[in-house]
């Protein structure tokens, strides 16, 4: 099984679950990656789940406020190295919030190899039950 530690030291990017978030966290500071906390436990819905991202990925002023711009706004998120995103409390949103953004992760995951994008990870991880899986979430 890959670990989070090992996709960090392959330059992974994508969206996996994970049971080690302190492992992680740890091996993108020693790798001189971002790091972004999207915390999703205080709501379930789009509104909100698209005011995380703002706040948590530092989007401008003039970010639109729908799926269009964060797609758009993630692909400025481009440090060198990397961006680590651990996604808390994923489970808490509302299912179609929760896989349409799933969606976008994986698309901007996607866009790191296509378009030479630095690497972007999204690791879940379920800070209440690490035993989740995605499948659960």
């Amino acid at each position: 099984m890959t670990t989070a530690t090992d996709l960090i030291a392959q330059g992974a990017s994508g969206l996996h679950p994970t049971v080690d978030i302190a492992g992680a966290r740890i091996a993108a500071r020693e790798k001189g990656w971002r790091t972004v906390e999207l915390d999703t436990s205080s709501g379930t819905d789009k509104a909100h789940f698209l005011d995380v991202c703002r706040k948590a990925f530092d989007l401008p002023d003039w970010f639109g406020n729908n799926w269009d711009a964060l797609a758009d706004s993630l692909t400025d998120v481009d440090d060198t190295p990397g961006t680590l995103v651990l996604w808390h409390a994923a489970g808490t949103l509302e299912a179609p919030v929760r896989e349409t953004a799933a969606e976008i992760f994986a698309e901007r995951a996607d866009q790191a190899t296509s378009r030479g994008l630095a690497a972007f990870l999204v690791l879940v991880g379920d800070d209440v039950n690490p035993r989740r899986t995605m499948n659960d979430l």
